[in-house]
């Protein structure tokens, strides 16, 4: 199945001490999350077909029990294709709450299953980039895909390279599983507060970083650039990145099949994006990440608080 290059060899030396293992994870506190990774694990060596029925399960129930996270989908959706039909976004907003709940199911495989079955399982759309972008290193601009955690992992498989991450809030435990899991083949994870020297220092080894670039986190580090033509407050910084890191930006996107329970790399040749971080560079970010929005809409999370900031105290969004 998969059309990607081979693993190449990465330098792991070095490698930040990430958060220990605390006996406290034992404790009756947390024998819920422990229940619910351990359906992961025999979700893991399950067939698709019951893994899909269960997203098909999991996902109608969340989307009917959570009427105010329906409501920011359809809003959304509402906002960035006017075009489109009711019934179209409608489709495509049930498909959403499916795939992020295979996403979510698919966990176990990422967390359990090894590298040769991920990588089996993984596609690549353009594998002259790739094969760019693990030879000479690069900035990933991507974005929230059902594929996310999947093609972030898989990237770590094939290449050295960083990612920054969100700690769940006081949950030590998420924090530690997650963690683990995305540190299992190799990848650097740095929390936000620690800024970019890390990830320039793996960039100027000729490395990769893994940058999710469409988060709203208000208008103090950002500009507004248009998204799908709605004024979006942006973090205009992966080119400066690029070019303080000295290497190209490779826009990408994690799509997932649920045909076979197959993942896609979706990846576009070298795209250039402005080293000032003003809104030219807000407006190529969006626009790049449009590009590979607009392929299968529902593979994007479109659950997000995308437009939470408004520009000159415009006019709240959302319900």
């Amino acid at each position: 199945m998969s059309d990607s290059p081979s693993p190449s060899s990465r330098d792991t030396s070095g490698a930040d001490q990430g958060q220990p293992f605390e006996r406290q994870f034992l404790g009756p506190l947390y024998w819920g999350i422990w229940l619910f990774v351990g359906l992961l694990w025999l979700l893991a060596y399950a067939p698709h077909r019951l893994r899909l029925g269960l997203a098909i399960l999991l996902g109608g129930l969340y989307r009917r029990a959570y009427p105010k996270r329906r409501r920011i989908v359809a809003r959304n959706l509402s906002l960035c294709f006017p075009e489109a039909s009711d019934e179209t976004r409608s489709d495509w907003l049930r498909r959403h709450f499916i795939l992020q709940a295979y996403a979510l199911l698919d966990l176990g495989r990422l967390w359990f299953r090894p590298a040769d079955y991920l990588m089996s399982h993984t596609r690549v759309s353009d594998p002259d980039a790739f094969a760019q972008l693990v030879a000479g290193g690069g900035v990933v601009l991507t974005g929230h895909g059902a594929g996310l955690e999947w093609v972030g992992h898989f990237f770590t498989m094939n290449m050295t390279g960083s990612a920054m991450y969100k700690p769940f809030g006081r949950n030590r435990l998420l924090n530690w599983l997650f963690e683990r899991g995305r540190e299992r083949h190799g990848a650097r994870v740095y929390p936000r507060a620690q800024g970019l020297k890390p990830h320039l220092r793996h960039l100027r080894a000729g490395q990769g970083f893994f940058y999710i670039a469409d988060e709203d986190l208000g208008a103090a580090d950002s500009v507004f650039a248009p998204f799908f033509g709605v004024e979006k407050a942006t973090v205009p910084l992966a080119g400066k990145i690029a070019a303080l890191g000295r290497v190209p930006v490779y826009p990408a996107l994690g799509q997932l099949d649920l045909g076979d329970g197959s993942y896609r790399l979706l990846i576009l040749p070298q795209t250039v994006i402005p080293q000032e971080a003003d809104e030219s560079a807000a407006a190529a970010i969006n626009s790049t990440l449009e590009r590979l929005i607009r392929i299968d809409p529902p593979q994007y999370m479109w659950s997000l608080k995308l437009f939470k900031t408004r520009p000159n105290a415009a006019r709240e969004v959302y319900d």
